[in-house]
């Protein structure tokens, strides 16, 4: 399978590369050249902003993995950074998605936040039915914005479109003592569900809700706040739940 992979420089890009490599042919994308490890990657180097690197990405592909990830190197004032993030999200993943479809891939996978549900306390049990309570900060802001973005395209496109809202990033031994936090995701898990959700193809369907799904993505903790049974319908079985007895309560 032709996999395109975005923000392929991020520690997240770099685990789902990891994760296919063995298996797929990858095309990478992102404004920094990531530390590749293997052989027989292509690297596109460039902004999702700019059309003819957007067309240039997608030709070719089978399966548009879009991890959401911002590039390695932002700018420091703090307006100029939002700004940047806030067109990256919506204008160049509707650029990227748009030349996809044009040249007639079917499958996309998005990678969103959990953090957009941060404001409920953790004594809620939230699964993929409720309804997100963001908090005005940029991260939350623009990575529901490209869900949305990613959203209109299963809506519009016969295409099958997944969007994977994804706990906080870590590697479960770099969090081994400190205070258990109820997003955490293992990489690696982050990864594998990507892997997963590879498979998912409803292109064909005549209703939109069914070309459309979000699937939450987090640890299998004892007491969670976030359900993460439905990501089973695309082989998402976690291995890292951070049950660690020097864990600081």
């Amino acid at each position: 399978m032709n996999i395109l992979i975005t923000g392929a420089a991020s520690r997240l890009g770099q685990q789902i590369i990891a994760e296919l490599v063995s298996d797929h042919q990858l095309r990478l994308l992102d404004s920094t050249m990531p530390d590749i490890k293997y052989e027989n990657l292509e690297f596109i180097q460039g902004s999702l902003v700019e059309p003819n690197i957007a067309h240039e990405a997608v030709r070719n592909i089978d399966v548009l993995i879009h991890t959401g990830e911002p590039p390695q190197s932002l700018p420091q004032d703090p307006l100029k950074r939002e700004q940047m993030l806030m067109d990256l999200a919506t204008r160049g993943t509707h650029l990227l998605f748009k030349a996809a479809v044009a040249t007639g891939v079917k499958r996309f996978i998005y990678g969103s936040t959990l953090e957009i549900f941060s404001s409920y306390s953790d004594d809620i049990y939230i699964s993929e039915f409720y309804k997100p309570l963001l908090k005005p900060e940029i991260h939350q802001l623009t990575r529901y914005l490209g869900e949305l973005t990613c959203r209109e395209f299963a809506r519009s496109y016969l295409v099958t479109v997944t969007s994977l809202r994804l706990g906080k990033l870590v590697l479960e031994e770099e969090v081994v003592d400190q205070a258990l936090d109820l997003m955490w995701l293992d990489l690696r898990d982050a990864a594998r569900a990507f892997q997963g959700a590879l498979q998912r193809d409803q292109s064909f369907s005549v209703q939109w809700t069914q070309r459309w799904a979000v699937y939450h993505i987090c640890a299998p903790f004892d007491n969670p706040k976030f359900l993460i049974s439905q990501a089973g319908q695309i082989g998402y079985h976690p291995q890292h739940n951070f049950q660690r007895e020097k864990r600081i309560t």
